[in-house]
């Protein structure tokens, strides 16, 4: 009968990844910029509440927006782009802290359609 001793060492830390190295980009569509005000419409604890944002970019599937206040991620939203007249459902992606502001990720689950 032969036993096989199998050892596996933990390193202290992990390994470091140069910082020069760029981000993959893997999004489907390319993003473009966009300055136009953007309203978010989500439900809270004591009710619906309207975030006020300004665009950054946009893709045909989702959209970064900078707005005073913070919007928990996974939460679904209504949103209205008033200078491109579109409006739609999003869910929030993420909700970065940058300076005195959040940065918010929206995606699109459905194309937005023109608001009058």
């Amino acid at each position: 009968m032969r036993v096989r001793l199998v050892l596996k060492v933990k390193p202290d830390k992990p390994p470091t990844v140069p910082a020069s190295l760029p981000r993959a980009n893997n999004r489907f569509h390319d993003r473009l910029p966009v300055q136009c005000r953007f309203s978010i419409y989500a439900e809270g604890q004591t009710g619906q509440r309207c975030i006020v944002g300004r665009g950054i970019n946009m893709t045909t599937s989702g959209a970064l927006v900078e707005a005073a206040e913070p919007i928990r991620p996974k939460t679904l939203v209504y949103v209205k782009a008033n200078g491109l007249g579109l409006m739609g459902s999003a869910t929030v992606r993420h909700c970065t802290p940058s300076g005195s502001k959040f940065r918010i990720g929206l995606h699109f689950p459905n194309p937005l359609i023109r608001s009058l």
